[in-house]
């Protein structure tokens, strides 16, 4: 018998809110008596892996503000959870002062996830990480300009050499479309990319997306937070900045997701017309590397 089943009993579909472009199904369920839920349903066995950990040992510590889990049919990759009141951030027209709050609450919300489990340590992050990148750009580096290139040989090479990283849980698509917002109160859903991550990666996303832009709604998240990047986070940031836009421009490009590439795209170029000369922590500027 599936998760579903177990659970609720006969169910009917309300909502689909899968996003497109993806193969991971979201529904939203109404049970008998009324009682509404989330059914979602990942073809990666990763993804769900990671959504199922984060909602069984992190989620729980913050309650409402993120989606508990019920029940999980492991074989069909199926999660049943509770439903996170509110409309995505990214969505709503509020004024400057309730955008403020909002991304304070944020950043509050994203320390408590931050907090949910000690730390750990990553021996290879860097030269895991730089594979990873290195495998999405093997089929070709187009549309990559020779300036992106060059920067990006840099950033791989930093990475590659980076020493072993303080990890923590982390959620790695904390952006204003996974953050819900109802009557004020901010919650994040969307656990499937949650791991334990080098810390400061979290970060990455919503500064790329919102925080680079908007120095007040900047400002307000950390005061949420309750502290700024520190130097190590924000040269970690500085080079996953350059690595992951050019992998999504490249193989978003070769899926013809345009939105995700013309994003990826913005962000790539601001992240190379700011790359300083020579590269960070050396006298002179790195030779070329193959890709």
């Amino acid at each position: 018998m599936s998760a579903p089943a177990r659970i609720t009993g006969p169910a009917e579909v309300v909502a689909d809110l899968s996003w497109p472009g993806t193969s991971t199904t979201v529904l939203r369920l109404r049970a008998a008596g009324g009682r509404q839920m989330i059914l979602k349903g990942n073809t990666s066995t990763e993804s769900f892996q990671r959504e199922h950990t984060a909602l069984s040992l992190w989620a729980p510590a913050l309650g409402p503000n993120t989606p508990q889990l019920l029940d999980a049919d492991e074989d069909a990759r199926l999660l049943l959870m509770t439903v996170v009141a509110g409309e995505p951030l990214q969505s709503l027209t509020l004024t400057p002062c309730q955008e403020r709050h909002a991304y304070a609450q944020a950043g509050a919300l994203l320390a408590r996830f931050h907090d949910t489990a000690p730390r750990t340590v990553l021996p290879s992050f860097g030269a895991g990480r730089a594979a990873y990148i290195r495998s999405q750009l093997a089929g070709g580096t187009e549309p990559l300009t020779g300036d992106d290139l060059s920067i990006l040989d840099e950033a791989l090479h930093l990475l590659e050499t980076l020493p072993a990283q303080q990890a923590q849980p982390s959620h790695l698509d904390f952006t204003g479309r996974n953050l819900l917002v109802q009557e004020g109160e901010v919650g994040v859903i969307d656990f499937e990319t949650s791991r334990y991550e080098a810390v400061g990666r979290d970060f990455l996303r919503i500064t790329q997306r919102t925080l680079h832009h908007r120095p007040d709604l900047r400002s307000a998240f950390y005061q949420g937070y309750g502290r700024e990047p520190d130097p190590h986070e924000a040269g970690l940031m500085r080079i996953c900045t350059v690595t992951d836009a050019a992998a999504i421009v490249v193989t978003a490009t070769a899926r013809r997701q345009r939105a995700f590439a013309e994003e990826a795209r913005r962000v790539l170029t601001a992240a190379v017309r700011s790359w300083p000369e020579p590269a960070p922590g050396t006298a002179v500027p790195h030779g070329p590397r193959a890709l």
